[in-house]
């Protein structure tokens, strides 16, 4: 296990929810610290780097990097699907704000993008767009400075338009180091008015992307998959 960066050791990093969940429970049933740091400390790195989409909602598949930084672009059901469950039960343990923001936003995109007019779900939407990996999710510099305008400073400090951020050819991954608290206190101003910015930065940016070419869809609905989408569902709602 990585105890700084959380998940497993060594690249590429998948997100490995099942283990995860286990661990979770063992850490509660046996009331070992410990573990429930190190699940907490995953569950943040999740969510905050760049496997997980802060614009449409949901995670990438697996991260190509130690930093949980640059990920592989595809999102799968099967993964967004075990996150959703894992987060609603982190939920229950320690009602963060960013487990149930995590939540609402994986379960938007799902019922926005992924959900079948039979209530079925599909199975994944491809990395690629326009013949580019990732081509759909990034953004470069000067695209943000033309939407976001006086916001684009503060915008930068929070999903960290700089060299942390930074991937290839000026292209940048939305990637949080801050928590909101942090970023607040970084900024100067309240909470309450960062969350609402955020939300505000994040409606603008996602109507600018849907102008984009977005990746394919695999349509084909399989019932297993469709089975753990479903109980992810009865998970959140027992949390929420």
């Amino acid at each position: 296990l990585d105890d700084k960066l959380g998940g497993r050791k060594n690249p590429p990093k998948y997100m490995m929810p099942a283990n995860l969940s286990f661990q979770m429970r063992y850490g509660f049933q046996n009331q070992d610290t410990e573990v429930l740091d190190f699940v907490s400390l995953t569950l943040k790195k999740l969510a905050y780097g760049g496997l997980y989409d802060p614009i449409g909602g949901g995670f990438s598949r697996f991260a190509t990097d130690a930093h949980w930084h640059i990920p592989h672009f595809e999102k799968m059901l099967y993964d967004n699907a075990q996150l959703v469950s894992l987060y609603a039960k982190a939920y229950r343990l320690d009602p963060q704000f960013l487990y149930k923001n995590t939540v609402y936003e994986t379960l938007s995109f799902i019922e926005r993008e992924m959900t079948d007019a039979a209530g079925g779900f599909y199975s994944s939407f491809d990395a690629d767009s326009d013949g580019e990996e990732g081509a759909f999710y990034v953004w470069r510099k000067e695209e943000l400075q033309q939407l976001l305008k006086d916001d684009f400073q503060a915008f930068s400090l929070v999903f960290n338009i700089n060299d942390y951020g930074f991937w290839e050819d000026d292209k940048y991954v939305l990637i949080r180091t801050l928590s909101d608290e942090e970023a607040a206190k970084e900024l100067n101003i309240d909470l309450s008015s960062l969350r609402n910015k955020i939300k505000t930065w994040k409606k603008l940016l996602f109507e600018a992307r849907e102008k984009r070419n977005k990746p394919a869809l695999d349509d084909k609905v399989l019932t297993g998959w469709s089975a753990l989408m479903v109980s992810a569902y009865a998970d959140a709602y027992q949390s929420f």
